[in-house]
């Protein structure tokens, strides 16, 4: 019985998914997801062709090696580990360009403490996502989740009604990979480039299928991002476009009474402005010219809270797009290696 128990278990594809994960440990979230995704996808590919599993897991790599080929990845590039249209088990390629030695980066402008954020891609990507882009697609993204939503729900005492639901789950993750490619462009974290398959659903009827996709946690996540994400972006919106429009009008008010322009021109001559704690009264055509020191004042403090308004765009684009990313690479089920 002991000399028995020593005898290992058959090699699996989930032991095989396990172990990567292990080996993946600590690399980027949506990376360690792709990897994990191709590798799957791979292995039950080759499984239903014929392929014995552990002719299939020795073709396709050691976990090491393939973990090993991710991790080097440059960014933005992606490892070709699947080959779906041959017929035979292609190996993924364990090579891949070895990273920069750390400390060999040409120092940048953004690396300029506080005022370096001006030239900061990933400071303006932020302005611009919270500032209108995100705020347009997660009005898109709402109208059509409420829209279908309500459509699934009156349908639901009809049969058609699961059909609808499943469309509008499959819809939201469509949708939400959509949305990661944006937050990626703008917002620079790296977001997943595959979609988890539902499992079990390529192997079963149309009924047994529309189970699969009701009883997946991913869909379910996704379709809440949907309408959740629009109310934190409309809040977003507001504030980046609030402060955008203060710091621009601080800036650009008193640049345009310089060109010959009045800083503000009103209809009544018995009006009192107050403008950074100053007092102002118009002149006798109704327009108010700011004093040399205040219009100072005013580009100095505008242009110090347009700094500060990088600032936070800029941490709230990593918060955010790390939340989007946890959302992306969820998984309905943990691999976990049984000890």
């Amino acid at each position: 019985m002991h000399d028995a128990d020593q005898v290992p278990s058959p090699p699996s594809i989930e032991g095989y998914l396990a172990r990567l994960e292990v080996a993946l440990h600590g690399a980027d979230p949506a990376l360690a997801h792709d990897a994990l995704i191709d590798a799957e996808e791979h292995l039950q590919a080759a499984v239903r062709r014929g392929v014995p599993v552990d002719q299939a897991i020795a073709s396709f790599g050691d976990v090491d090696e393939i973990a090993a080929a991710y991790r080097n990845l440059p960014s933005g590039a992606v490892l070709p580990t699947v080959e779906r249209d041959r017929g035979g088990v292609t190996a993924a390629p364990a090579h891949a360009p070895p990273p920069p030695a750390p400390g060999t980066r040409a120092p940048r402008l953004s690396d300029v403490p506080i005022v370096g954020i001006w030239f900061d891609g990933r400071a303006w990507g932020a302005l611009l996502y919270f500032g209108g882009v995100g705020f347009i697609v997660a009005t898109a993204c709402f109208v059509w989740a409420v829209t279908l939503g309500g459509l699934a729900v009156g349908l639901l005492p009809t049969l058609l009604g699961l059909p609808v639901l499943v469309l509008l789950l499959g819809s939201a993750r469509a949708l939400c990979l959509m949305e990661g490619a944006v937050v990626q462009g703008l917002l620079g974290v790296r977001m997943p480039r595959r979609v988890q398959p539902v499992h079990g659903a390529a192997d079963v009827g149309f009924w047994q299928r529309i189970w699969c996709w009701l009883k997946d946690v991913r869909s379910w996540l996704s379709l809440a991002y949907l309408y959740a994400n629009f109310p934190v972006s409309v809040a977003l919106f507001s504030i980046t476009l609030t402060l955008a429009a203060l710091s621009a009008a601080m800036v650009f008010g008193p640049l345009l009474q310089a060109a010959g322009l009045p800083f503000v021109s009103i209809s009544s001559d018995d009006v009192t402005v107050r403008y950074l704690w100053t007092e102002l009264k118009p002149a006798a055509d109704g327009t108010i010219r700011l004093p040399m020191s205040l219009a100072l004042s005013s580009v100095g403090l505008g242009l110090a809270l347009a700094t500060a308004t990088l600032w936070l765009v800029r941490g709230l684009g990593w918060v955010y797009g790390h939340v989007v990313q946890a959302i992306q690479v969820a998984r309905p089920q943990a691999i976990l290696l049984h000890r």
